[in-house]
């Protein structure tokens, strides 16, 4: 309403009358004066005092109060909302007596509850004003004092409104039940309460802590830590415990517009003792869980419903997680135990009855959704918890383990872990039961299938707490392995009460409801397999475009199948015996069906479908088999898994370990699919069931086959048998002559089919990584042949899988003898060569350039050196120099004509990147050999330039193929910058001569000159380019600095100050992180070596950029949401920036002292920047700076910053950081 302005009511304020509104007739009027006084309040409180708001705060509160049932419900709201932030507004000037007489006159009316209650809805504005967040209001008053008010509310006040909202429940259960037996008439207004009494109950259990932890206080004043790129699902919870306990108080936008936000509401927040005697309370914590079942009769309010339920659910889930040593701290380490013990009691116990209702429900109904979820988010919730908190309980001279503690000091632990094992089997016999109702089409049709429906996600949730409970107990089963060595003490006589005995019997009853979860569990993926494969004559073009569009199973569904595999191997006879059993029914049944089509007794479609679903069932068996037999690993070589070892050293001979068995029919079953390309049964094959039997062999060959007999205690003479070298008395010999004819047959047969052969060739990169198996590859009389076979016939093959061909066989023939090896590098080196010559000496060449065949005919002898460069070692990296400087004028010409394409360049900075990646400069004979290998790069890079300068930008500047072109042309550069740092330090380095470095460097700032004339600036600001670009910036300052300030055009400086610029404050960890090393190095060049012999125009680019790099950091660290791991790095470029220039280090200072507006704020911050500049006086890391003789001075050491920077930057945002 235009006539309503604020300076008019601060009149009203001025003049008592804060009430004149209420006479209005016009409910919106009413509103918009409440808003008004509250802009009023906030912009003029030094002006009105405190005294006057108080009062203000407490007359509004007792109109409120008057006019409860007049005032319509959204005024009332508003009211209520405007006397909260008045109250936080006067909060810290406010003597502490008087605040505690406000709670309490909010508690009183609370625990009153009249309808609507003044004090509820009060009291929940108050939390959500002084917790912050996206509701806390705009004060614009600096971060110390909102953390101020949170710090005095948290432990007494909102102790009291919480203790007065329980109240308030306690009594609506009992009238609810009390009305059980009476008329209806009252369950609306009971409703309403206690869903109002559950909104306060959420807020505080989801309430983020203020700390005394020093570390945390400064977390706290810079804000969230920002997301960290390249990572995903990774140890999550502990990422979600440290940011959730480190007194958040940013919103996750980064805006900083909610300062305490909590982002993280995966875990429930550490209550100090002081709460103890509320949230541990048995009665209490069982009030929680019967208010969840009163609130589910409020379904016949609409208006209630489901949000009293939402929020019992939620409350239920926090208090399920009730966690940390101060909540359950007792004078001694045996009362904390009891609490623990009494606590778990009593949340088991409810969650039992829960549990059990839950069961009795129909899971799959959507009205169930909510509960079924949040049930298992509660349960996960408790176990997850209460496993990682630790026992102070010692038996039998050791600390008891968590789940010990759990089973012997409650008694209704192993009925719980029991119903839970229940609830798991309920839900996927639920999941089983859609696929046979009615209700499958439907939700196919909302969810896509039935592993996107509700009841699955409840299933992972309790997966993943049932895989803690069992890898806690394999941890420590491993640690009491590896401790017994050195320990020879007993366990002691108390054997019943000792972590061996527990543990023990709490496996044998995993052993027993593993089973029952792993047959419900295959029961489940036979029947969705049987939903996945169609029976209409659209088979083949639904199977086209699902198996096009899905990702692999084994990618999908990796969590549920490492689920799977740790239930198997705790039981791994039983395990083994059913997935052998089932495999071999279905290899048998297959066979049956082949031989009935070759015969022509049964009806082709019949025929078809049964053999699709045959295929797709063994499909997922081999996925379970592969992930049971062995672990996945990248970083560290895999062995076989203890239980599977320990199995199969149990059996008696090879005929009963199926272990060996498994893997036996695995390789029988690839032999079966693979028949020959013109049998008329090749058009039943299955090209899905094959690359996954690849996938299993890809996994389990490594391990397996030729196994290191002293990298085991004891390995099975089965295993051996089955899988061992000759010297050993085993057949892995033959059976890896076997694989190979796998390999040559799986080309033969499905030569079209990229996934399937690039799966195959991954076969053959794994087992090459392994010496014994790879030199037996070589020696066998199968390899030549096959050699060859690719060779001669690589062109029929997808180009996409020509580069991985050529690097398995180049790394396999790596580990034969001399002669072989000369002999297969020369073969792969013409087959290089001849791909490149046969099209560009070819007479009509130029005429036929743009040819298709041409083209892809290029494509795949790039693609071939891009992997015989990935293969590059000790045995072939003089050859592969050879070569690429053989085909290096080749390169030359393709830029020249393909040079304003994309395909063809982006191919040769690939390849370039993979040169400066694998080779090793360093084995170069000599300096000229050296020099040869600068020149060859700095030729292409000069003619990839010259061609690319000009081209066409007409294209997005997200283009995909334009963006990988400039990421690795990136990439190349820092790969050189790498190999030859490898043996040169810095240009000043006497282990090289200076001629030499001097190339490279003149080399390796050309690249990066060539990056920035090729892309566009918004290109080079993509995240992704980003990242890696500042990264080269960053290594060309710590090596180069010298040939950069040299060589580097003034223009090209101007663009990297500019994107040192974007990386400030950036939203991605790393390139954040790069962004404030790259400043320093380069600011510690410049300081110490100077600039004074460079051009004019060069420092002026210099002297401008520093400056704007010094105003943007300088704001960042002071007002942004910074991430608290990277304050010693950009404090650190700050430092720097700030000594090469001084002046305007103080200017932007005085520019900070200008913003206040009293003495007193300019004083504080006059203060704190002396007391900083005396540190940085004093500090060794400045002095040894600046005292350098080094031609590449190091940066400053961050760590020695890190006392008085931090102590700086925390004061001086408490009062800077505006909300």
């Amino acid at each position: 309403m235009e006539f309503i302005r604020a300076p008019f009511y601060q009149d009203i304020i001025k003049d008592s009358d804060p009430w004149s509104f209420v006479n209005s007739n016009v409910p919106t009027a009413k509103f918009f004066a409440v808003r008004g006084i509250k802009e009023a309040v906030t912009a003029s409180y030094a002006a009105i005092g405190l005294v006057n708001a108080l009062a203000l705060r407490d007359e509004l509160f007792q109109l409120a109060l008057a006019n409860s049932r007049s005032f319509e419900s959204f005024v009332l709201d508003s009211l209520c909302w405007v006397i909260a932030v008045i109250t936080k507004r006067a909060w810290v000037d406010t003597p502490e007596e008087q605040r505690l007489a406000f709670t309490q006159t909010l508690c009183e009316d609370i625990v009153r509850h009249t309808t609507p209650c003044i004090g509820m809805i009060t009291a929940t504005y108050l939390i959500d004003e002084i917790a912050g967040g996206s509701k806390c209001s705009q004060f614009r008053l600096p971060w110390e004092f909102h953390y101020t008010c949170k710090t005095t509310f948290e432990n007494v006040h909102m102790l009291h409104i919480f203790e007065a909202a329980l109240k308030v429940i306690h009594r609506q259960l009992q009238r609810s039940a009390e009305m059980q037996h009476a008329p209806s008439g009252g369950s609306h207004t009971i409703a309403y309460e206690r869903r109002s009494a559950l909104h306060i109950a959420d807020r505080v259990l989801n309430w983020a802590f203020t700390s005394s932890d020093e570390s945390k206080v400064i977390a706290a004043s810079f804000g969230h830590s920002k997301g960290r790129s390249g990572g995903g699902n990774t140890s999550k919870a502990g990422q979600r415990g440290s940011s959730r306990d480190s007194d958040n108080l940013d919103d996750g936008d980064g805006s900083g517009s909610a300062i305490f936000e909590n982002e993280f509401r995966n875990r429930t927040p550490l209550f100090p003792r002081n709460w103890q005697s509320l949230l541990l309370s048995g009665e209490i914590l069982t009030m929680f869980f019967s208010v969840y079942e009163a609130t589910l009769s409020d379904q016949m309010h609409a208006y209630f419903s489901p949000g009293s339920t939402h929020l019992a659910l939620q409350c239920l889930v926090q208090v399920s997680g009730i966690r940390g040593k101060d909540i359950f701290a007792s004078a001694d380490a045996k009362g904390s135990d009891e609490l623990r013990a009494e606590f778990a009691r009593v949340i088991m116990r409810n969650q039992l009855q829960m549990i059990r209702h839950v069961c009795s429900m129909d899971l799959v109904s959507e009205g169930s959704e909510d509960m079924v979820v949040a049930t298992t988010q509660m349960i996960r919730r408790f176990i997850e918890t209460q496993l990682e908190e630790p026992s102070s309980t010692v038996v039998a001279n050791q600390r008891l383990h968590s789940l010990a503690f759990l089973v012997i000091g409650i008694p209704e632990a192993h009925e719980y872990f029991g119903e839970v094992s229940k609830f798991i089997c309920m839900l996927l016999n639920s999941a089983a039961g859609i696929l046979r109702s009615d209700m499958l089409q439907r939700v196919d049709d909302d969810f896509g299938d039935v592993d996107n429906y509700f009841v699955m996600q409840a299933f992972d949730e309790l997966a993943n707490a049932w895989s803690t409970v069992i890898n806690q107990i394999r941890e420590w089963e491993y640690l009491e392995e590896a401790a017994a060595g050195t320990n020879s003490g007993s366990n002691g006589d108390d054997k019943q009460v000792s972590n061996q005995s527990v543990l023990s019997s709490f496996t044998h009853f995993l052993v027993t409801t593993a089973y029952l979860i792993r047959s419900e569990y295959i029961q489940l993926r036979m029947l969705m397999c049987e939903d996945s494969v169609p029976s209409n004559s659209s088979r083949a073009e639904t199977f086209s475009i699902d198996q096009g569009l899905l990702a692999k199973d084994y990618v999908v569904y990796e969590d549920q199948l490492q689920f799977f595999a740790l239930l198997a191997r705790l039981d791994l006879r039983t395990s083994l015996d059913r997935m052998y059993e089932n495999l071999c029914s279905r290899c048998n049944a297959l066979q049956e069906e082949f031989k009935s089509i070759e015969s022509g007794t049964a009806g082709e479609s019949y025929n078809q479908h049964t053999i699709d679903l045959l295929h797709e069932q063994t499909q997922w068996i081999v996925l379970m088999i592969g992930f049971t037999l062995c672990d996945s690993g990248t970083s560290e070589r895999v062995l076989i898994p203890k239980p599977v070892l320990e199995y199969s050293a149990a059996c008696s001979n090879t005929g009963q370990d199926l272990t060996v068995q498994c893997i036996m029919v695995l390789l029988k079953m690839l032999e079966f699919e693979l028949v020959s390309p013109s049998s008329p049964l090749a058009a039943y094959g299955s090209p899905l069931l094959v690359e996954t039997l690849f996938w299993a062999l890809r996994r389990i060959a490594p391990v397996y086959f030729l196994l290191d007999r002293s990298d085991y205690r004891e390995v099975s003479k089965s295993t051996i048998t089955a899988f061992g070298s000759t010297g050993d008395g085993g057949n892995g010999s033959a059976i890896i002559n076997g694989v190979l004819d796998l390999v040559k047959r799986t080309f033969d047969l499905w030569s079209a089919e990229e996934d399937v052969l690039q799966m195959c060739v991954s076969v053959l990169l794994a087992l090459g990584q392994r010496t014994a198996i790879a030199r037996e590859i070589t020696s066998s009389p199968q390899f030549t042949p096959l050699m060859q076979y690719f060779t001669s016939n690589i062109g029929q093959f997808p180009e996409a899988i020509h580069g991985s061909i050529i690097e398995a066989l180049a790394l396999l023939a790596c580990h034969s003898s001399s002669a072989d090896h000369e002999r297969c590098f020369s073969d792969l080196k013409t087959l290089i060569l001849r791909s490149f010559s046969q099209v560009v000496h070819s007479s009509d060449f130029m005429a036929r350039h743009q040819d298709a065949r041409l083209v892809n005919q290029l494509l795949g002898g790039l693609d071939m050196m891009d992997g015989l460069l990935s293969a590059a070692n000790f045995r072939n990296m003089d050859a592969i120099f050879g070569l690429f400087f053989e085909v290096q004028p080749l390169f030359e010409q393709l830029l020249t004509v393909y040079g304003h394409g994309d395909e063809i360049p982006c191919e040769i900075i690939q390849v370039m990147e993979s040169a400066a990646r694998y080779l090793d400069v360093s084995s170069l004979p000599d300096d000229e050999h050296m020099l040869r290998f600068s020149h060859c790069f700095r030729t292409l890079l000069r003619k990839y330039q010259t061609s690319a300068v000009g081209r066409s930008t007409s294209q997005s500047d997200t283009d995909i193929e334009s963006l990988s072109k400039i990421t690795s042309l990136i990439s190349a550069i820092s790969y050189l910058v790498h190999n030859e740092m490898g043996f040169a330090p810095n240009e000043a380095s006497p282990s090289i001569p200076k001629a030499v470095a001097d190339d490279f460097g003149e080399t390796e700032v050309f690249g990066l000159y060539c990056v920035h004339v090729t892309a566009d600036s918004s290109q080079l600001l993509t995240p992704n380019v980003l990242r890696i670009h500042i990264q080269l910036i960053s290594e060309m300052a710590q090596y180069r600095m010298p040939s950069l300030i040299r060589w580097l055009p003034t223009e090209i400086w101007a663009q990297i100050m500019d994107v040192l610029l974007a990386g400030i404050d950036h939203g991605i960890y790393d390139i954040g992180h790069r962004t404030y090393e790259a400043i320093s190095r380069l600011g510690a060049y410049v300081k110490v070596a100077g600039i004074g012999n460079a051009p004019a125009e060069l420092r002026d680019v210099f002297s401008r950029g520093f400056k704007q790099l010094l105003s943007k950091l300088l704001q960042a660290l002071l007002f942004s949401p910074f991430d608290v791991e990277l304050v010693e790095y950009a404090g650190t470029a700050l430092v720097t920036l700030g000594l090469l220039d001084p002046s305007h280090l103080q200017t932007c200072f005085q520019d900070l002292f200008a913003q206040g507006d009293s003495a007193a704020f300019a004083e504080r911050l006059s203060s704190t920047l002396t007391k900083f500049n005396s540190d940085l006086e004093a500090s060794d890391a400045v002095r040894g700076l600046l005292k350098t003789v080094e031609p590449i001075p190091d940066p400053i050491d961050s760590a020695e910053l890190r006392q008085p920077l931090f102590e700086f930057l925390v004061n001086t945002r408490a009062v800077l950081r505006i909300k």
